[in-house]
């Protein structure tokens, strides 16, 4: 018998001090718990270092691909200094590895085992933005500018729930990427079988992390966010 947990949580955009209090919060065992991350673990927030250092020491732990996470390895990858990367957050981050930048090899392998989804035994599909509801998903699967950027997804879910519709490919989904604050929420947030996870830890300063099984959330205090 196991006492191993499942967790996922949301974006993290580098607020480590918030991601560890959930982790401390639901004494997340490092050994035998598993954690899947929804994806952007950098960039808005001032240590995406110590994030990317702490995730590499779980044992179970999937990280989804997101959008700021493909701009900072394409950084670390090439030293690709996109300015639509650096306007939304990236100066943070590039700001820590010129001051360390011994952690950049590390960091890139680190990046080059993201997902771009994770589907798992339960069918539950995991993605940072979404997908075309419109297609089979399997005819998706290597369109990663789809499946890191999407919005659209969230929006069906929101139709999907007025008429008690479901997306039928998956048990669950559970998405990052689009902030609970544009329906002027702080908390999770489920339309049909759809879980929206990021509740803009840089804009409300409350990270989410969520038991998959039984849907207990819990989320960091709020605090003044200055890397915007």
């Amino acid at each position: 018998m196991t006492n191993e947990r499942n967790f996922v949580i949301g974006d993290i955009h580098s607020h480590y001090k918030e991601m560890m209090e959930l982790l401390e919060t639901v004494k997340f065992d490092f050994d035998s718990d598993t954690l899947i991350s929804l994806g952007d673990l950098v960039d808005r927030g001032p240590n995406p270092i110590e994030v990317i250092e702490t995730l590499m020491k779980i044992k179970k732990f999937t990280h989804v691909l997101g959008n700021h996470d493909e701009w900072c390895y394409q950084y670390l990858l090439n030293d690709n200094l996109s300015k639509e990367w650096l306007s939304q957050g990236g100066q943070s981050t590039l700001n820590a590895y010129n001051v360390n930048p011994e952690y950049k090899i590390d960091h890139r392998l680190f990046f080059e085992k993201a997902k771009l989804y994770f589907i798992d035994h339960k069918n539950r599909l995991f993605v940072h933005g979404g997908f075309n509801h419109r297609i089979p998903f399997e005819l998706q699967l290597d369109n990663k500018e789809l499946l890191i950027w999407d919005r659209s997804l969230v929006l069906t879910a929101m139709e999907y729930e007025q008429y008690n519709q479901t997306f039928t490919e998956f048990m669950e989904i559970f998405v990052g990427h689009t902030p609970t604050q544009f329906i002027k929420e702080d908390i999770p947030q489920k339309f049909s079988n759809l879980w929206m996870l990021d509740t803009g830890v840089y804009i409300s300063g409350k990270l989410t992390i969520m038991n998959i099984e039984t849907k207990e959330f819990w989320q960091s205090k709020s605090r003044k966010n200055e890397f915007l």
